[in-house]
């Protein structure tokens, strides 16, 4: 009696076990699966046309591939100031002059006006187009356009959602801030533009097929899986990346 309710205590043990193996397996396979159709629509975004965007005035043989939303323009804008009030100083007697004392002054000081630290400020929130000639920010309030024949330097920050451009006709550099979240979006189509401009998006191609072969080398298998190779049709058969999003800074 006892021992086939150990039996079955064991049994019940051993399906838990085998439960929690297969949904971690579960859980693993899908967030690889989803990495790799990211992988493969990039390739087949870049090897796509691009499009006329929608709200930008293009020029000749301009195509766009990529249009973000909800992105803000950062400039230093001075915080508030305060004012630092005078000082009457110390009156010192220094002797008499008909019957009324005389005294000296020192250490007075006059107030004045202490101007506010300049800080990060998002100073207008609009649309960022990235296309094969130029990156163009455009609000109600105020329009930034980066030409990449112009562009001297460039700053990406993937963690923060920051994009700055330094540019040859422009004092002070451009930053675009649009939120962590967007950042492999905007990473991948800052790098396709500009290789479009370029005319060497084959070399993107090539990095990005050879990130997905490792990619496939790395697929989780079960304990019990033979191995097999992934089809190279997924990539002819995934989605195309979407050339427009909503970022949240």
């Amino acid at each position: 009696m006892f021992g086939g309710f150990k039996a079955r205590r064991e049994a019940a043990r051993a399906a838990e076990a085998a439960a929690k193996e297969h949904a971690a397996f579960e859980a693993e396979l899908h967030d690889w699966q989803v990495e790799r159709d990211g992988l493969a629509s990039m390739i087949e975004f870049a090897q796509s046309d691009g499009v006329v965007p929608d709200g930008l005035v293009v020029h000749l043989g301009e195509l766009g591939y990529g249009t973000l939303t909800n992105c803000s323009l950062i400039e230093e804008r001075k915080g508030a100031g305060h004012f630092v009030a005078g000082s009457a100083g110390v009156s010192i007697p220094i002797g008499s002059l008909g019957g009324r004392s005389i005294r000296y002054r020192v250490g007075s000081t006059r107030g004045h006006y202490v101007q506010g630290t300049p800080a990060p400020t998002a100073i207008a929130n609009g649309t960022l187009y990235l296309t094969n000639q130029r990156i163009v920010f455009i609000s109600p309030t105020q329009t930034r356009e980066c030409r990449f024949d112009r562009l001297v330097g460039m700053n990406r920050d993937d963690e923060s959602g920051q994009l700055m451009l330094s540019v040859s006709n422009r004092q002070h550099p451009i930053v675009l801030s649009y939120g962590s979240a967007v950042g492999p979006w905007m990473a991948f189509h800052v790098d396709l533009a500009i290789a479009q401009w370029r005319g060497d998006v084959d070399q993107l191609v090539a990095q990005l097929a050879a990130q997905l072969a490792a990619h496939d080398a790395v697929r989780p298998r079960a304990i019990d899986d033979a191995p097999t190779e992934t089809s190279s049709a997924a990539v002819r058969t995934a989605t195309p990346a979407p050339v427009a999003m909503t970022s949240d800074p």
